[in-house]
């Protein structure tokens, strides 16, 4: 379950020429199922060369399972690619006890080469959403790396055209209803609130996560815009230190 020779030096000179298309990467992942970089078309690719028995391997890797879990939304797909030598039972067994979210496929020394002369592990390329390489990091791949080289890319997607998140939350005696919106990560949506009672703590729109705080007259329908840009329940306030509602983003 290694690459083919031809894939990766075709990504060899992509790195070597600025910005050209890297030709489709094709293998099978430790858990037999076939993987084509095709299949990730639009997506933000960061090729992590590792191995069970790097020290800064096995530190980075929590971090990038974090990441993958993060920024799905947004198009990261992290792909793992182990170097020798290693033992198909032992990456299975260390990927399924970090619970490893992304695919790992068996590497070879000659894969690895082609991108970097350097033995330095971890490594990992980052291949923007076109499919040209646009980095090589050496080493454990560090927030301020990730900000400096990974999120602009990530950043650069658009908005997704007729896909707006709507919801109308109505703020009465019982307090939210629904008390309860979900939404899609990486998906621009925007929420009604309307209060239909005047003695109500919900006066107020906050949502502190997300910086609002918004005046909520009676019956008067206020809007608020936002991109959810994380998973997780984010509560609703209504200016008094009570939480009564809450998005839930996934």
């Amino acid at each position: 379950m290694t690459l083919t020779a031809v894939t990766a030096l075709g990504w060899a000179l992509s790195s070597a020429q600025s910005l050209e298309k890297v030709p489709t990467l094709s293998f099978d992942d430790i858990r037999g199922r076939h993987v084509q970089l095709a299949d990730y078309k639009g997506k933000v690719v960061l090729l992590n060369f590792w191995a069970t028995w790097c020290a800064p391997c096995r530190e980075e890797i929590p971090d990038l399972i974090n990441l993958q879990r993060l920024h799905r939304g947004q198009g990261l797909q992290i792909i793992g690619i182990t170097y020798p030598p290693e033992n198909l039972i032992e990456v299975r067994r260390f990927a399924r006890k970090l619970r490893m979210n992304y695919p790992v496929g068996m590497g070879t020394k000659e894969t690895k080469t082609l991108f970097s002369s350097s033995e330095t592990l971890p490594m990992t390329v980052v291949i923007d959403r076109e499919g040209a390489v646009r980095d090589v990091i050496e080493g454990i791949m560090y927030p301020d790396e990730f900000e400096q080289k990974v999120n602009p890319l990530l950043s650069s997607q658009p908005a997704p055209k007729g896909k707006l998140q709507t919801a109308t939350v109505v703020v009465g005696t019982a307090g939210y209803r629904p008390r309860s919106v979900k939404l899609r990560r990486g998906i621009p949506a925007e929420l009604t609130f309307i209060r239909k009672v005047e003695k109500t703590c919900g006066t107020r729109i906050m949502i502190p996560d997300y910086g609002i705080d918004r005046p909520l007259p009676l019956n008067v329908p206020v809007t608020v815009a936002l991109t959810p840009n994380k998973s997780g329940r984010f509560k609703f306030t209504c200016g008094m230190d009570m939480f009564r509602g809450s998005l839930v983003v996934r």
